[in-house]
């Protein structure tokens, strides 16, 4: 206890160099959609973990380098894999108070910037707390093994042959962990067991055999008798769900069913659920249908999901307004999130047959990017450690037993075949939107919860 105390003290001297580290991390551009500051960022984060005493190399990846390392530590009995990311989502200055790279404090405490909550805070945040240790002369509970990556939010293509070539090594880890803002405004604290997966989509409708325009768009006049591949696509897009939500493809189930631990989960996060809160941190006025909270969280977390990212139809630039024309061709983005138990190949599959089955054969489908499900057990000795010491700093934690997000965690499970916890106290909110942010008095909550995690799980 005296070394928590330590190691809680330095947290709180050098609380605002802390949030500093942060606001640097924020002010490089790292955006791996453009390429913009990867490898300045990866090259900063590699000399932040050599100043900590760690081995800290960049391993090459297809579009940015991978931040890998290892902090030993003499008396250390465990070791964890510590999982981030350090690439964000554009941003343009349309729409947001400060720019999106000033890493500016608002008046009432809110750290604004692409990144400060998804997900340069809670690693920065992370780091802090190894920097606390230093500061506090204490030696850090468990061996830690860094792998930080800067393609996350195109899918993460270098991440699994990474794994597979070092797996040898990180499969002696004894769990892994990537650190979460994970308090909503209203004060609750959630803590996810899992990921769904994700499966990105084009679907696209040209002029052609079937009908529509064949050879380039005409007037609009011709509707009349021509087909059109807009309306095709839209009626392809209508036929995979139901206006609620639920997906209407055969040979892709509804949902899952939550085994008896993840049942309980449910119904004690269902007995504290307030949907008044949730609408307002969304901008919403309400959900697309009357529920329950059981049945509203059932069908966020168990069931699968498609959701259109976006429709384009010719080629007319965003922006400029359409003539009245009857284009030859129309394309949407989708993302359908898996829940446990499906697969990539056998969703997409089911996909292209309900086409071919409801003639929309001539509608083109193509899996651009996927992976599926994974999820821990709320027994791991790593969640239990995660949920002990996140209670010691919050009065109002749920356990949910999927996030409703994805992410290729399945790596760490299925590839490497080692647990994880996700997870964590303080506030962010908007990520990938304009005005993300942090609330900078949380980060001491943030950072004090992280530090008696590592204790906690050391001591496991």
């Amino acid at each position: 206890m005296s070394e928590l105390r330590a190691v809680m003290s330095a947290l709180e001297a050098g609380f605002d160099d802390y949030i500093e580290a942060i606001r640097t991390a924020i002010r490089i551009p790292s955006v791996s959609k453009t390429g913009q500051g990867l490898d300045e960022m990866a090259a900063w984060l590699v000399t932040q973990l050599q100043l900590l005493g760690a081995e800290a190399t960049l391993e090459e990846g297809q579009i940015a380098p991978i931040v890998f390392g290892s902090l030993r530590s003499p008396g250390a009995k465990r070791t964890l894999l510590f999982y981030d990311l350090y690439d964000v989502q554009p941003a343009d200055q349309q729409h947001w108070v400060s720019p999106p790279f000033a890493a500016e404090i608002s008046r009432d405490g809110k750290l604004i910037g692409r990144g400060a909550f998804n997900s340069k805070g809670p690693l920065i945040g992370f780091l802090n707390v190894l920097r606390a240790f230093n500061k506090a002369g204490v030696e850090l509970p468990v061996n830690l093994v860094f792998v930080i990556e800067g393609e996350e939010e195109i899918g993460s293509p270098s991440l699994e042959p990474f794994l597979r070539k070092r797996a040898d090594l990180l499969r002696d880890c004894d769990a892994a962990f990537i650190p979460y803002l994970g308090t909503n405004a209203a004060g609750k604290t959630i803590v996810r067991l899992g990921f769904k997966g994700l499966m990105m989509l084009k679907l696209g409708v040209r002029g052609g055999e079937w009908g529509g325009p064949a050879e380039r768009d005409i007037h609009a006049m011709h509707s009349g008798w021509l087909a059109s591949p807009a309306n095709e696509l839209v009626s392809a897009l209508a036929s995979l769900q139901s206006r609620d939500g639920k997906l209407s493809v055969e040979g892709i189930a509804s949902g899952l069913d939550p085994d008896p631990d993840d049942q309980a989960l449910l119904a004690d996060a269902a007995s504290s659920f307030d949907k008044q809160a949730w609408l307002t941190e969304l901008g919403a006025r309400r959900f697309k249908y009357d529920a329950g909270p059981e049945d509203l969280l059932r069908h966020l977390l168990f069931d699968s999901t498609l959701n259109i990212d976006g429709m384009w139809v010719g080629d007319t630039p965003p922006g400029v307004e359409p003539p009245t024309h009857l284009a030859g061709h129309a394309n949407a983005v989708l993302d359908l999130r898996l829940v446990p138990g499906m697969t990539v190949e056998a969703t997409a599959n089911a996909l292209r047959r309900h086409l071919d089955l409801h003639g929309f054969g001539h509608v083109e489908l193509e899996v651009t990017s996927a992976y599926p499900a994974s999820k821990t057990s709320v027994r791991e000795p790593v969640v239990d450690a995660l949920l002990k010491s996140c209670r010691r700093h919050t009065n109002d934690l749920t356990v949910y037993p999927i996030h409703a997000g994805a992410a290729p965690m399945h790596l760490f499970t299925e590839v490497l075949g080692i647990p994880y916890a996700f997870g964590g106290v303080g506030h962010g909110a908007n990520a990938h939107a304009p005005n993300e942010y942090l609330d900078v008095a949380s980060m001491r909550d943030f950072m004090a919860a992280t530090a008696d995690f590592l204790f906690e799980f050391g001591a496991h």
